[in-house]
């Protein structure tokens, strides 16, 4: 066989492998790209969700420390009416400030768990509805390409092997320049001769050049885009 033959019967393999990979678009892409978010978002809720226990923990620490705080500051002013002296009741009545100083630090730390508890759980809630909105969005397109996946699979594996057995019978320097020109030409690396110009560039071919392509005896490639040109 003609090897301008052959690497147009090849070309026409690599273009229906192409037009396969076409069919999935840039739907692999989306599908990790929606898997990354996800696994993002789900790393966010368990991390928003711990911190909620953490909190909760705090609020119920602080509680039963301001509760303790109140019983001593009570059992405290009940001591001032049985004092004796001024510098008990000024040490005592000290004691009670230090107490309340210290009541009002843990009612601000309280405050300041409480508004953080209402805005994480606001927040997490947002992230949870997020999550599950993607999560289908992931699952459907999920589907979507393995069902492309498994539909083109049986056909894809045949076009591979025939492209291995086409390559065969190729010279690998004749290869090597095609692949080259293939992976630079958007995958076209073999075109036709349409009224005496390169279908894949238009450039004018010289009549004399048209001539010896129509011979199919040996290879020309356009002095443009480099793609081998033949006539069908």
């Amino acid at each position: 066989m003609l090897e301008v033959t052959q690497l147009v019967e090849l070309q026409a393999v690599d273009t229906q492998l192409q037009d396969l990979n076409e069919l999935l678009g840039d739907l692999p892409k989306k599908v990790d790209k929606l898997r990354l978010e996800e696994e993002s978002l789900i790393n966010a809720v368990d991390k928003g969700n711990n911190r909620l226990k953490e909190i909760e923990l705090a609020l119920n620490k602080a509680e039963h420390h301001m509760a303790e705080i109140k019983q001593k500051i009570d059992k405290l002013k009940d001591q001032l009416s049985l004092v004796t002296s001024n510098k008990q009741y000024d040490a005592l009545t000290q004691e009670i400030e230090y107490l309340k100083q210290a009541m009002n630090e843990a009612e601000l730390e309280d405050l300041e768990l409480e508004e953080e508890k209402e805005t994480l759980q606001n927040d997490l809630q947002e992230k949870e509805e997020n999550l599950e909105s993607l999560s289908e969005d992931l699952r459907i397109r999920r589907g979507r390409l393995e069902n492309l996946i498994a539909e083109s699979a049986d056909k894809k594996s045949e076009l591979e092997k025939e492209r291995e057995e086409k390559s065969i019978h190729i010279d690998p320097s004749v290869l090597g320049r095609y692949v080259r020109i293939r992976d630079a030409r958007d995958g076209l690396a073999v075109v036709t001769i349409d009224r005496n110009s390169c279908s894949g560039c238009g450039f004018v071919v010289p009549p004399q050049t048209v001539s010896v392509i129509r011979k199919k005896t040996l290879l020309y490639n356009c002095d443009i885009c480099s793609r081998f040109l033949y006539f069908d």
